[in-house]
């Protein structure tokens, strides 16, 4: 049973950059959605800019609040605007994400005596020498780490930023899709791909397997919904490789696998991922994987029975890759999206977020009251 409002352990106070869009604003946007299920009352705050998610949150009736002050380290008025605000709001706890809410967060609580302050490294960190020893004593100040993965909090103490003890991995949460029944394999092949269109992401890798998979006689569509700075690139090498009639940019959608209804196969050659949240989103709908060994996904994927693991983001990996999925058939397909979808649900749900999150905020909780 939720307990009544009167008996919440405390408030927690959710600080990021901005509350437009992205990952990050993704996962604030279900922690409101399923506060019920927390013994914390949850809020949130933008250093900069707010937006579509600021919206939305306030939609299911959470307190949320952008400030919107410069967030480009350092900001001195970001930092005053965020002190003063934390005095006047006294939370119990506050949560940072990401580069610019650490940095400007961490001094900001500090100075307004905010007794518990908790930094969550939302990604791989790629940090240079400087900002490796400015987050190093940063980090002093926090009482606890949060990494999506394993392998992000690896990174962070490989960089010398923080000790492995006061690093708590924590996946990310997401909203499963639909679960529909593997689609009919016959004719063309469909096949998908859903990001931001940033390098990072490498959707050119995709389209280079496009042009290759052509070349070998493969009768299929790939479509790529999202938006980004490789738009005009993509498009580009689209033209160039005659690929208009199998390659589609359908842009930017807030309901990504809408559009990938009927997908035999999504790619996601990305660089490197923090966690993954559009792998799990496309893995519990039911559709077979192929991704990156990269950053975190390999926590996510069991290559061979949940999905497939590429050892290189290339096109010709790729390639052979989706031709190898193919010839398994649409049986074992179904079967791989089946057990895809079943372990995603099961270990990054929104419950099992919330049982997480609150058994952080109560150890911390009991910690302080030691002190």
């Amino acid at each position: 049973m939720t307990p009544p409002l009167a008996a919440k352990r405390g408030r927690v106070l959710h600080i990021l950059r901005a509350l437009d869009f992205g990952g990050v604003e993704s996962q604030m946007r279900i922690v409101a959605a399923h506060a019920s299920l927390s013994e914390w009352t949850h809020s949130f705050c933008a250093i900069g800019p707010g937006g579509a998610v600021l919206e939305d949150l306030r939609g299911l009736g959470a307190e949320a609040r952008a400030l919107g002050c410069p967030t480009k380290i350092p900001s001195p008025k970001a930092i005053l605007a965020l002190a003063l605000f934390l005095r006047r709001n006294r939370p119990d706890m506050v949560q940072l994400y990401g580069a610019e809410a650490i940095f400007h967060g961490i001094i900001a609580a500090r100075l307004a005596r905010v007794p518990v302050v908790i930094c969550e490294e939302i990604g791989i960190p790629r940090h240079s020498a400087k900002a490796r020893r400015v987050f190093a004593r940063l980090y002093r100040h926090a009482d606890r780490i949060v990494a999506i993965s394993e392998a992000v909090k690896r990174a962070i103490v490989d960089m010398g930023e923080a000790r492995p003890e006061v690093i708590e991995v924590v996946y990310n949460p997401f909203e499963p899709q639909p679960f529909r029944p593997y689609p009919p394999l016959a004719g063309r092949v469909e096949l998908g791909f859903a990001g931001r269109l940033e390098a990072v992401k490498n959707p050119m890798a995709a389209v280079e397997a496009a042009a290759l998979l052509r070349d070998r006689g493969l009768d299929f569509r790939l479509r790529l919904v999202g938006d980004g700075s490789q738009r005009r690139a993509l498009a580009d090498r689209i033209a160039d490789l005659n690929l208009s009639d199998r390659v589609i940019l359908e842009g930017f959608h807030p309901h990504p696998f809408a559009l990938l209804e009927g997908c035999h196969l999504y790619l996601q050659p990305s660089i490197t991922e923090g966690f993954g949240l559009a792998i799990c989103e496309a893995m519990s709908a039911g559709i077979p994987v192929i991704a990156t060994a990269a950053g975190g996904t390999p926590e996510v994927i069991d290559h061979g029975r949940t999905g497939w693991l590429l050892p290189v983001p290339d096109a010709a990996h790729l390639a052979d890759a989706v031709e190898r999925a193919i010839a398994l058939g649409p049986a074992e397909l179904a079967e791989v999206g089946r057990m895809g979808s079943t372990s995603v649900r099961e270990r990054f749900s929104p419950e099992t977020f919330m049982r997480r999150s609150d058994a952080l905020f109560d150890s911390l909780l009991r910690d302080r009251g030691r002190e």
